[in-house]
């Protein structure tokens, strides 16, 4: 597998009325084609900050992001954008919210369909495509704008803690159906999450993130075959990556919290 993504000393200062604030200090990361890592860190870190700044929504201060050896320079459809909030116009059908960036490509109709249609059988959503996102519930809002994201058949997916505003058990069935799509298309991944479960459940590597000012500390293979049951959850290889986890996140939130204090 081939090198994708290059993040080079990539660093994010944010102006304010006092000064600037480091939000993100200096910070490397190299992404194989294929991988899925989950990012984790206490809030405020510079985990979507990071996320931003590969899409292309946010530019940093230093450093560079190369996508295919090319410099990131703003949004591009090789990068597919998944967010907490759903996203979806409501002005929109399920179907045409996921044709909305084939059509800007400027796919014939018949071909925009058919892959609408097609994506949307994958998350599930097949018989809702004449649906409006305010009659979906949140879990089916959310399988709608993964669709509308694979649909434009991205290089990498980008996605800020996508499952967060769901209830647990959507969550997981959402966890569950996301890995099955990756296992099936190999998309390269980077999925930010506070869920250290989901984390290791989802990624093949688990990077955490320090107290503000960001940096990577700790960047972690996870050592689980795929394809993935959620069973593996109660394996010891399971348990004893989410217990080194756990005790490096919890470090960093009271990193963070004296910082506030």
């Amino acid at each position: 597998m081939g090198q994708i993504l290059s993040v080079r000393g990539v660093e994010r200062r944010f102006a304010s009325a006092t000064g600037s604030t480091l939000a993100l200090q200096a910070t490397d990361l190299d992404v194989a084609e294929n991988d899925f890592i989950t990012i984790l860190g206490p809030s405020g870190c510079g985990k979507s900050t990071l996320l931003r700044i590969v899409a292309g929504l946010d530019t940093q201060t230093a450093g560079e992001v190369l996508l295919d050896g090319r410099v990131i320079h703003g949004p591009g459809a090789d990068r597919g954008m998944v967010f907490q909030s759903y996203t979806l116009f409501p002005w929109l059908s399920v179907l045409d919210n996921v044709c909305f960036g084939l059509r800007e490509r400027g796919l014939p109709r018949a071909q925009q369909l058919e892959v609408a249609r097609d994506f949307l059988a994958k998350v599930g959503l097949k018989g809702f495509e004449d649906h409006y996102p305010k009659q979906l519930s949140g879990g089916m809002q959310q399988r709608t704008a993964l669709a509308r994201a694979l649909a434009n058949d991205p290089r990498m997916l980008l996605m800020d803690e996508p499952f967060g505003a769901l209830d647990h058990q959507t969550r997981e069935l959402m966890q569950e159906l996301l890995l099955g799509i990756w296992e099936a298309q190999r998309k390269t991944v980077l999925f930010v999450t506070h869920d250290i479960d989901e984390a290791v459940f989802m990624g093949n590597r688990v990077v955490v993130m320090s107290a503000r000012p960001g940096r990577i500390k700790l960047d972690r293979v996870v050592p689980l075959a795929h394809p993935r049951h959620y069973s593996v959850k109660t394996t010891p290889e399971f348990t004893e990556l989410k217990a080194e986890l756990t005790e490096a996140v919890r470090a960093e939130v009271i990193a963070a919290q004296a910082m506030m204090a």
